[in-house]
Parts: C-alpha cells; sequence; structure tokens
C-alpha cells in the first residue's frame, strides 16, 4: 500500500462504519458533557445527538470548584442551566432511558427544574434522578433552601398525559429534593414497573406507606437524612435492599419476604436495635447487614438467629477506650458469617468512658465461620486492639484480614496521605497482632 493510501486509510472515520445499535451502547455510558466532546470525532455521532436516549449532566468537577469557591456558584449555575437546555432543545427522540441532573440547585431555579421534569416524564423515562446537594453553602441541616416538587410537577404526573408516561418509570432517586409522602405514595401506586425508590435530604417527608394495591415489583428502598420523617411503613414483597439512615422512627414492615439486604444508621444518638422488632420477622432471612452506631450507645436485645448472614459491617464512632466486645452477642448469632467489615471513626477521645461496655461482654464462644476480615480506620488502642485480638483469637477459619490505618473519610482523598507518622505508629501496633493470628492467614496492614 502506498503511503499516500495508507494516511488515508489512517484518517478513515471507522467510528461512523460502526452500526447505531452500537453507538448508542457507547454513548449510553457516557455523561452528556463526555458525548458534546467525542463528537468532533465523527459526523454520525453528531448527527445521533439529537436522538440520545441517556441524559447524564453530572457536573462532578464544577461541584468540585463550588466546594473549594462557593463564590463562584452564580455563574457556574447559569452555565449549567444554559447547557441542560440547549441539549434539550435539540433532542427529537419520543422515550428516553435516564434523566440525571446533579448541580447546586435550590427553590430559585425551580422554573427550569420543573421544565426538565416535564421534559422527563413526557419522554416516559425510565430512571430519573435529580440530586441538587448545595456544596456552596455551610448551613446545618443542609436542604434547608432545598428545591421543592412544585403542585405544577405534581399536578402534571395526576392528569390523565404525565399519569400515562409516569408508567415506564423503573427508577426514582431524589436527593436534595422537598418531597412529601403523598407524592412519592403517588409514584409508587401508578408506577408498576419502579424497581428502586431513593430520598435523601427531603424535610417535606413526614409520612410514607410504601405500598400499592397491586403487588409491588419495588426492590431497592433507600431513605436518608429525611429529618422530619416519623412513620414509614413497607409492604413489598419483592423488596431485597432497605437502607435507613436517620432519626429514630417508627417503622412498620408487613410484608417483605425476600428482604435480604439492610442498613440502619444516621443518629448516633439513638440505638440502631430501635429496628431490630420492626426487622425481628426477617433477620433470619438477612444477608447483609449494616449498622451505624456509637461505641458508647450499643445495645443489643436478643434476637432471633441471623441465620444466612453472611457479611456484617459495623460503622463505630468512638474513643481510644471504648469497648467493642459487646458484638460478640451479635457474631455469634450469625453461625453462616462469612465477612466481618469494621469501620472505625475514632475523632475525639474517650469522652464517654463512663458508657463503654466492659470486657466481661464478650461472649468467648469460638467463631467458626468467620473467613475473612477488614478493619478501617485502625489506630491501635483499645477500642481496636482488643476487638481484633479476640477475632484473631477465637475465629477458627481465618484466612485473611485486612488492617487500613488510614480514616474511612480519607480514603481516595487528599488527606489519605496525611499525619504520615501517626499512621507509621498505628501500622506498628497492627503488626503485632499478627502473633495472634494463624500461619495459614494472610495478615495484610495498610
Amino acid at each position: 500500500m502506498e503511503k499516500g493510501d495508507r494516511e488515508k486509510e489512517n484518517s478513515k472515520d471507522r467510528i461512523s462504519e460502526l452500526p447505531d445499535a452500537t453507538l448508542f451502547i457507547i454513548l449510553s455510558f457516557l455523561t452528556i458533557k463526555e458525548v458534546a466532546n467525542i463528537c468532533f470525532l465523527s459526523k454520525r455521532l453528531k448527527d445521533l445527538l439529537p436522538h440520545i436516549v441517556s441524559f447524564n449532566f453530572d457536573a462532578s468537577p464544577t461541584l468540585t470548584q463550588l466546594r473549594k469557591n462557593g463564590n463562584l456558584r452564580k455563574n457556574k449555575r447559569s452555565w449549567y442551566i444554559n447547557w441542560v437546555n440547549h441539549v434539550l432543545e435539540l433532542h427529537q427522540g419520543t422515550t428516553i432511558n435516564e434523566f440525571r441532573v446533579r448541580f447546586d440547585f435550590d427553590w430559585t431555579c425551580r422554573h427550569d427544574i420543573d421544565s426538565w421534569f416535564h421534559f422527563a416524564i413526557s419522554k416516559r423515562v425510565r430512571k430519573l434522578e435529580f440530586d441538587f446537594e448545595e456544596v456552596a453553602d455551610e448551613t446545618w441541616p443542609p436542604g434547608l433552601r432545598s428545591y421543592s416538587l412544585t403542585k405544577s410537577c405534581f399536578d402534571y404526573i395526576r392528569a390523565p398525559p404525565g399519569l400515562s408516561c409516569i408508567g415506564s418509570l423503573n427508577s426514582l432517586c431524589l436527593r436534595f429534593v422537598k418531597v412529601s409522602g403523598q407524592v412519592l405514595e403517588h409514584f409508587l401506586m401508578h408506577c408498576p414497573l419502579l424497581e428502586k425508590l431513593v430520598v435523601e435530604w427531603s424535610k417535606s417527608l413526614v409520612s410514607l406507606k410504601v405500598a400499592s394495591s397491586s403487588p409491588l415489583r419495588l426492590q431497592y428502598l433507600e431513605i436518608r437524612s429525611c429529618l422530619s420523617l416519623q412513620n414509614l411503613e413497607i409492604s413489598a414483597p419483592n423488596l431485597r435492599t432497605f437502607l435507613y439512615y436517620g432519626q429514630k422512627m417508627a417503622l412498620y414492615i408487613e410484608d417483605a419476604p425476600v428482604l435480604a439486604n439492610v442498613l440502619i444508621g444516621g443518629n448516633l444518638d439513638d440505638e440502631p436495635a430501635f429496628a431490630f422488632c420492626p426487622l425481628s420477622s426477617y433477620l433470619c432471612q438477612l444477608e447483609t447487614l449494616t449498622l451505624e452506631m456509637s461505641a458508647y450507645n450499643m445495645m443489643f436485645l436478643e434476637f432471633p438467629k441471623l441465620t444466612k448472614l453472611r457479611h456484617l459491617v459495623v460503622i463505630v464512632y468512638g474513643g481510644y477506650d471504648d469497648d467493642l466486645l459487646v458484638l460478640t452477642s451479635l457474631i455469634d448469632a450469625a453461625p453462616s458469617l462469612n465477612k466481618l467489615t469494621l469501620e472505625l471513626k475514632i475523632w475525639r477521645s474517650a469522652t464517654y468512658n463512663h458508657h463503654a461496655h466492659s470486657s466481661s461482654s464478650a461472649t468467648g464462644k469460638p467463631i467458626h465461620s468467620l473467613k475473612e476480615i477488614e478493619v478501617t480506620g485502625f489506630r491501635g488502642f483499645k477500642i481496636d486492639v482488643d476487638f481484633v485480638t479476640y477475632l484473631l483469637e477465637h475465629g477458627r477459619v481465618i484466612e485473611k484480614i485486612t488492617i487500613n490505618c488510614c480514616h474511612p473519610s480519607w480514603i481516595g482523598k487528599i488527606w489519605e496521605w496525611e499525619s504520615i507518622k501517626e499512621r507509621e505508629k498505628a501500622r506498628k501496633h497492627a503488626l503485632q497482632l499478627k502473633s495472634k493470628s494463624s500461619p495459614t492467614t494472610e495478615f495484610v496492614v495498610v
């Protein structure tokens, strides 16, 4: 082949040779911004843009800028709104698979957000996500100025056109959106395909009944930081995962025969055991259980055996001298436990020592099924040394233990490698525990 022919062959637009179906699959994995950036590679890609079926307006890099400099918010908001509106004006399709908006918005942007909501619903969207975290604010609690799903939007999904369109909805995620139980129950009642529901930081959510006149397909339910929530009722025969992160409230679970994964946490002043009574009929079928609590506030009443539990995750806030051995009763109740994950968030000295559980709370029973242990936030103090020592001495089949001396909140961030001296000290304490483990156990210290 001649040199000129080779250059011509190399410059050929091979992307345009791919079938439309393949190109749409490629585009579906990209954010809208990434799609716009690669359209110059191929005329076909540019031609397909008006027919794209997945809109992922994720502006995470810009949100990172706003966290550092909140003064940029006004200009960045205008840029983001214009960008979204421009892309939506180009769209010519009749249906879409996904519509995701993630940016710093509040109620002042309600006009544009309302129009996006109408657009997504009218296109029979399958996956809808609004995430409006106000990263440039330092108010507490967050979400005080959040966008509220307006009466106009609610009226639209109750009218015949909107009512027929929401029937295609498969996943609904609302973060930093004020939405009432009435609105959510409307979605649950009229979205027969809905499998995932996530609500986070909604100040308007006071009461919610997760049920329907026909069997719900809902498989995943996550409620986080809804500080006004007082009552939650669940009747969902297909529900497999339930995550609740918030204050103590009245929880009723009537029908959840396949529930397998549960998280309870979010309020360190409340004992996570408040949920054990409503969950009592389902504890024996759980496969994964995650509990977030304070080391000084761990109270476990007697409950049925966690027969099928394979993975226990415990996120603990505590002081240097707090005692975690009360957890041994929970471990003993899980005869099939295969993996234990412990995340330690030691922010303070032992302010609550008088609440600490004594070592006599340890059961001292052999642990016959535990094969893998992960500890993150290890510092080499009583709170972690005593507990890890207990596991190594009583575990009969432990194959691997991984100890990470970095604070869980710092992993993957610039702070991960700060305080090198403290981490090295913690690593030395962790390595000293190796003698407690079996020679066949893989012992990893990070």
